[in-house]
């Protein structure tokens, strides 16, 4: 396999790590909501999980600056998902520390920013995988708002791996079978 190949699937990878490992917390921490379990679910649940992958992602981004392959092409993306990043913190930051915004109704503001990043990185690429990611986050959204339970907790789960780990794998699928037919050409 070409240099390419392997570069568009360790890309996506670690996207599909980090949607997985989100999923399975929120799924987790539905659980000990569900059957008052009495453990700290910040660390056990989310801490460690989250060490875990930014220690992957760590290895990754290094491995990544030791190639030195031109990310030109990822620029707007990386923007894109900066910017939502940043209002994932915040949104983050006021619902815990400060407590401004009911805790049942952050996954669904959670969800408003995730399909704006991928609407927009969908329609910059015009990739309709994403773009379709992006309208499936609005209406996963308009669905979380609709209700603030702690059944969100689980739904977002189920979004998450719908609506950002299906179609990464998809487009990674797409991308491998281009390749393909490129070299046979």
């Amino acid at each position: 396999m070409s240099a390419p190949f392997y570069t568009i699937h360790r890309n996506l990878l670690i996207i599909i790590l980090w949607g997985l490992i989100i999923a399975k917390c929120f799924t987790l921490e539905y659980f000990v909501h569900i059957y008052s379990v009495p453990i700290n679910s910040a660390l056990y649940v989310w801490t460690l999980s989250i060490s875990m992958a930014a220690a992957a992602t760590f290895v990754f981004v290094r491995l990544k600056s030791q190639e030195g392959h031109d990310q030109a092409s990822l620029q707007p993306n990386l923007i894109i998902w900066a910017i939502c990043s940043v209002g994932i913190l915040l949104l983050l930051t006021a619902g815990f520390f400060f407590h401004s915004i009911p805790p049942f109704t952050i996954p669904a503001c959670l969800a408003v920013l995730i399909g704006l990043g991928y609407g927009t990185q969908g329609l910059l690429d015009k990739n309709t995988i994403y773009t379709g990611s992006g309208i499936g986050w609005w209406i996963g959204a308009a669905l979380l708002f609709g209700q603030s339970t702690v059944n969100n907790l689980l739904i977002f789960a189920l979004l998450i791996i719908a609506f950002s780990v299906c179609p990464t794998v998809l487009y990674m699928i797409r991308q491998t079978q281009s390749l393909k037919h490129t070299s046979r050409l």
